[in-house]
């Protein structure tokens, strides 16, 4: 089964023809960025009605980010340190 986004109601998968159209998939391994990135994304569960806690597994597509948010690494994009996802579409609320 395919990562999705983490986004609420964001419906990009990692697929291989996602990946094709330039989506990327990205994780925050540290655990005070990944706080930002929680109240960033304002994702709220619906059964407890509480802010979601991202688990390990949790990413965010390339789509929230901007473009000069990203680093070109051993020719793989990649999210620069530090950044906290800025495009969360009306679209997708």
């Amino acid at each position: 089964m395919p990562k999705a986004c983490s986004a609420i109601n964001c419906p990009n998968r990692d697929t291989r023809e996602n990946r094709t159209r330039g989506l990327s998939f990205h994780r925050s391994a540290a655990h005070e960025l990944r706080k930002r990135w929680m109240l960033a994304v304002k994702r709220i569960e619906p059964g407890s009605r509480r802010l979601w806690i991202p688990g390990a597994g949790a990413c965010l597509c390339s789509q929230h980010f901007t473009q000069d948010e990203f680093e070109l690494y051993g020719g793989q994009k990649r999210l620069k340190a530090g950044v906290i996802p800025s495009v969360i579409s009306p679209s997708y609320l």
